[in-house]
């Protein structure tokens, strides 16, 4: 059997969302993760308690709470399991919620599972109930990014459609509209190229202008503006942060957000009372330039609710933020991370891949160098 790498995880663990077929309050190392896979590992993805797993023949793979059929399964799961309803499509990107889940076809087309409470799976509540089985959209999907409880998408044309709940303006659609069960496209926004959604916020950005789009909930600073003024944004706003570089992914955390560019710099801002900023700095209400100790350069970045975890190109591996739960694998003796501090695996394999979300992440070793399977956020 082909070799397929090591799995590492840490943090909350309350319905077994880290895989290791036991529940428990936190994990508070990187512990291994027993698989039976078969394949290489292409993407993980996080939610409020739940982890999605996509190999790179396109099949996915679930574990943890279950309360909306997030899963896709019948209950909760406390090892990453094949989702069998969805057996016989070729996936090629997932994407979780707090607690809904959806994944992407390799003709672009849409399945949407789990609570659709707010709309949030861009099903019409007058027809669906509020927990749906894997169903499939007619839609055409580039990206897509889900939040608390909405869902932002960008099509082949660069324009960018949102459903779910829009009372904090996350939806884009202007005052009028503060929900939608069904997907609607935002006015004006024709070369978006990444989306983020956050808690109550949604960010986008544009290769193609170089410029930053935000909308939704501002009362931490997360769209740039200033918060006493501009509490809610319901429709786009164009900021110029004056980057000129390359974005290598957008992320965005309950209320921070993180871009992180071509030439290797993470440029973070929003709320930072839990250091999700990487600074203990009292907030400032500005763009936060993070470095690595002794000028590390990035491999790779992924954002949790409050925490990040960072690869530096020597494959050493750094976290900072909430802390409570071990989100960060970081003894949990600190509540908060304050600055990039190292996180050791008790390994001897070379890290590759990062994920993360809610108050948990995981890490995967060498062998998937070797598939040529490519983190797909990458």
């Amino acid at each position: 059997m082909k070799s397929i790498g090591e799995i590492w995880t840490w943090g909350a663990n309350s319905h077994g969302q880290l895989g290791l077929d036991i529940t428990s309050e936190q994990i508070e190392k990187p512990t291994k993760v027993v698989t039976e896979f078969s394949d290489a590992i292409k993407h993980i993805a996080c939610g409020g308690a739940h982890s999605l797993l996509l190999d790179c023949q396109g099949k996915l793979f679930s574990c943890g709470w279950n309360s909306k059929g997030q899963l896709g399964h019948k209950k909760d799961i406390y090892t990453f399991s094949r989702i069998w309803e969805l057996s016989g499509i070729n996936f090629i990107n997932i994407s979780c919620g707090w607690d809904f889940s959806c994944a992407v076809t390799d003709d672009n087309f849409l399945f949407v599972w789990g609570s659709n409470s707010h709309g949030q799976l861009g099903l019409p509540k007058k027809h669906f109930g509020d927990t749906i089985a894997p169903f499939r959209l007619q839609v055409n999907v580039c990206s897509i990014s889900m939040g608390l409880r909405h869902t932002a998408m960008i099509n082949s044309k660069g324009e960018v459609w949102a459903t779910g709940c829009g009372r904090h303006g996350q939806l884009g659609l202007g005052e009028d509209i503060t929900s939608s069960d069904r997907f609607q496209r935002i006015p004006k926004l024709t070369k978006i190229s990444h989306i983020a959604c956050g808690q109550n916020h949604t960010v986008g950005w544009s290769s193609e202008e170089k410029a930053l789009y935000v909308w939704g909930e501002n009362k931490h600073g997360q769209l740039l503006l200033n918060s006493q003024e501009y509490r809610k944004i319901f429709v786009p706003q164009k900021i110029d942060i004056n980057v000129k570089k390359d974005v290598k992914k957008l992320l965005s955390g309950w209320t921070n957000v993180l871009l992180w560019l071509q030439d290797g710099s993470l440029l973070t801002w929003g709320r930072n009372n839990k250091a999700q900023l990487g600074t203990g700095a009292p907030f400032t209400g500005k763009i936060i330039n993070i470095k690595l100790p002794d000028n590390r350069y990035v491999e790779d970045v992924a954002l949790g609710s409050e925490h990040t975890i960072c690869l530096a190109t020597d494959k050493t591996l750094w976290a900072w933020g909430w802390n409570e739960h071990a989100n960060t694998g970081l003894p949990c003796t600190a509540e908060v991370i304050s600055c990039p501090t190292q996180v050791k695996i008790e390994t001897n394999s070379t890290i590759n891949w990062i994920f993360a979300g809610g108050a948990h992440n995981f890490v995967v070793t060498d062998s998937n160098k070797e598939s040529g399977c490519n983190d797909i956020d990458k």
